[in-house]
């Protein structure tokens, strides 16, 4: 199945028209159907965002327009990973630093002198916010490293397909 990008046409007619040669009204409506088979997201054509690309299904009655290849298709598809990576480690970010925010709260909490004045008088409760204060310390190490790790590996992962698909 050969592969084109979507141009910001309007219609899946107006993309069956640039994509096969002088079409008859029935061989439209097939190569619209087939086209919207082969391309779910055609159906809410406003959401397809302009470079997406396109399945152009193999219809054996019909010919397809030569000018309307992928230029590069592997740089097409490493740039839409590479948008997706780079939304991936965003949103990252803002999720550890949410965590690490409410984990430090937490720990302000367990440590300030009003909580541990309520527990002055039961040892186990004590011990037991002692156990909750190392193991909140602990998440946050534990969420600062694997935020390094993630960005460094979406990084190499950029730098990746940077270098092997444009």
């Amino acid at each position: 199945m050969a592969i084109a990008t979507y141009r910001g046409e309007k219609s899946v007619t107006e993309i069956a028209d640039k994509l096969f040669v002088r079409l008859t009204p029935t061989q439209r409506a097939k190569a619209e159907a087939e086209l919207l088979k082969a391309n779910p997201q055609l159906k809410n054509i406003t959401k397809v965002r302009e470079g997406a690309i396109l399945h152009i299904p193999d219809i054996p009655e019909l010919h397809q327009t030569a000018a309307r290849d992928l230029e590069n298709p592997r740089a097409q598809i490493a740039k839409d990973l590479e948008a997706a990576l780079d939304d991936y480690a965003k949103r990252l970010v803002e999720r550890t630093k949410t965590e690490q925010q409410a984990t430090k709260t937490q720990t302000t909490l367990l440590k300030s002198a009003r909580f541990k004045r309520l527990l002055v008088n039961s040892p186990n409760r004590q011990a037991l916010a002692a156990q909750a204060t190392k193991a909140l310390d602990a998440r946050a190490k534990d969420l600062g490293e694997r935020r390094k790790t993630a960005e460094k590996a979406i990084k190499q992962a950029i730098t990746d397909l940077d270098e092997h698909f444009k």
